[in-house]
């Protein structure tokens, strides 16, 4: 992330120190140089009492690990996972709780290439047989595929695209809601060949 959108972060919002921690976490994690084991002990430890950090909004996809993604031990990081990071009333629930109830200040709204339900949702968009009433996810996930393929170019990958537009989108939903208005919510992209996550901006 560069220096001078972390500084932005800093100085607009109480929780931008959090998420500076959380990048400097996952460049540890891509340089090989965990802090945390997340052994029995670390689990012991933070077995009474919990005082999680952030929240991280992610896919179900099984190669997308937050903590170990960001290097954050038990108890520092909450974690709701839809296909896609469909913002359904499950995981919009669970995050306003953390909001209420553990006064998370940051919410990471994370998305990942090669995502199955996007990739899914391009398809269907595409050959445009399908009834998106009819599968929950490819409806909710219709509108950023069906903007991808009217936008992507040649170098534009649509799946990506699609990836990207659904951050934001799932952002400014978020962003939206009274009960999260004092929390920080951003957008990233996490690289599964990298192991590299970066801000996704908002436009």
């Amino acid at each position: 992330m560069p220096e001078s959108t972390a500084s932005a972060l800093i100085e607009k919002h109480p929780a931008g120190s959090t998420l500076v921690g959380l990048i400097e976490g996952n460049g540890r994690f891509v340089a090989g140089e965990p802090r945390y084991r997340r052994d029995i002990t670390a689990a012991r430890g933070a077995a009474p009492d919990q005082r999680p950090g952030a929240a991280v909004f992610t896919c179900i996809d099984s190669r997308v690990t937050a903590e170990s993604v960001f290097d954050c031990d038990f108890g520092q990081l909450l974690v709701v996972r839809t296909a896609g990071h469909v913002p359904d009333r499950a995981a919009v629930g669970s995050l306003e709780f953390a909001a209420a109830e553990l006064g998370i200040g940051l919410v990471v709204v994370l998305g990942h290439e090669r995502c199955g339900a996007i990739g899914a949702a391009v398809r269907a968009v595409e050959a445009d047989t399908h009834d998106p009433r009819s599968d929950y996810l490819v409806e909710q996930l219709w509108q950023p595929a069906s903007q991808a393929l009217a936008e992507a170019g040649p170098e534009r990958e649509v799946a990506s695209h699609a990836m990207r537009l659904q951050v934001r989108r799932t952002v400014a939903d978020l962003s939206r809601r009274t009960s999260l208005e004092d929390v920080l919510v951003v957008g990233a992209v996490y690289d599964l060949d990298t192991g590299v996550v970066s801000l996704v901006e908002e436009n």
